[in-house]
């Protein structure tokens, strides 16, 4: 009995004792402890950024209105397509580039031989050795007259047929530049030349075919494209009126700035959409069929039919 009360107070005091240890840290020395701490935040806190290895700035772009992308494609405008024909009949001899394929401005793309073409030229050079040879006759019954040697009626006879040599070879040269071609040059066989730097996007004839003079070969695009064709669902974007700018860019991040050309007045017969021509500004236009994207605001896009106010409700 005595040894467990013993024990009991052995308890009690050493309980109090750790108590009292706890009390003897006086309170500057906690204000102490307490500064070191943040002394050592505080260093860490002013750390400067760029010497933080990995650590990279970007410049943050201003604010943009809101809005959203919509699908477009890069499409020539009327001046980047053309018909590629022939100017008089004759028989395709040769397809000179296959379609698709890039080529510059003036590159042969098909060969004819054209019966008709060989007699422009012959007429041509016929009429020319015609006023040659009466200008030399000219020439000749002047320097008779002058020396009283010959008539004045021959003079104005060989004077006539001058004149008219000279008009005949004018009428054989123009009718070979009617045709695109220069007298000097032309011969039996005309090359179809690519009107500028773009591709065949399709032939209509196939070698040996006979051709009519203005008869159609094949179709012929720009390598450019300066037009994004936009579709979009009814209803039509309110207060989107031609004129207005908007922002265009490619998959790669190229940007082009666009201006609207004209709105819809009916639905697309294929996807039954507006489709929209967004005429691309400066820099290096996309080739034709690009995918796009195009920025429509947020002002600007539809707005969907709203259910009225006050409607029936089932019970």
């Amino acid at each position: 009995m005595n040894h467990a009360i013993r024990l009991s107070l052995l308890a009690i005091a050493l309980v109090a004792t750790l108590a009292c240890e706890r009390k003897t840290h006086s309170p500057s020395e906690a204000k102490a402890t307490h500064q070191e701490a943040g002394a050592h935040a505080g260093d860490g806190a002013h750390l400067p950024l760029k010497d933080i290895r990995g650590l990279s700035f970007l410049v943050v772009p201003g604010p943009k209105a809101g809005g959203a992308w919509y699908p477009a494609e890069a499409i020539g405008d009327e001046s980047a397509q053309a018909m590629l024909s022939s100017p008089v009949k004759g028989i395709v001899s040769a397809i000179l580039i296959p379609p698709g394929q890039h080529v510059g401005t003036g590159s042969g793309l098909i060969t004819l031989q054209s019966p008709e073409l060989a007699r422009l030229k012959a007429d041509w050079l016929s009429s020319k050795a015609k006023r040659e040879r009466t200008e030399a006759e000219l020439a000749r019954e002047q320097r008779l007259f002058a020396a009283q040697a010959g008539s004045r009626r021959e003079l104005e006879a060989a004077r006539s047929d001058a004149t008219m040599a000279r008009a005949d070879e004018e009428a054989a040269r123009l009718a070979l530049e009617a045709r695109g071609q220069n007298p000097e040059t032309a011969g039996a066989v005309l090359t179809v030349k690519a009107p500028k730097g773009g591709s065949v996007t399709a032939y209509k004839i196939q070698l040996g075919q006979g051709v009519e003079a203005g008869q159609e070969l094949g179709s012929f695009q720009s390598a450019s494209a300066a037009i994004a064709r936009l579709e979009l669902p009814p209803p039509a974007p309110e207060g989107w009126r031609p004129g207005a700018t908007t922002e265009v860019r490619r998959g790669d991040g190229h940007h082009w700035k666009a201006q609207l050309e004209g709105t819809p007045t009916t639905l697309t017969t294929d996807t039954r959409r507006l489709s929209y021509r967004l005429r691309l500004l400066g820099g290096s236009l996309p080739l034709p069929g690009t995918s796009l994207g195009a920025y429509l605001l947020k002002a600007f896009q539809q707005k969907r039919a709203q259910p009225e106010a006050g409607g029936g409700h089932g019970h």
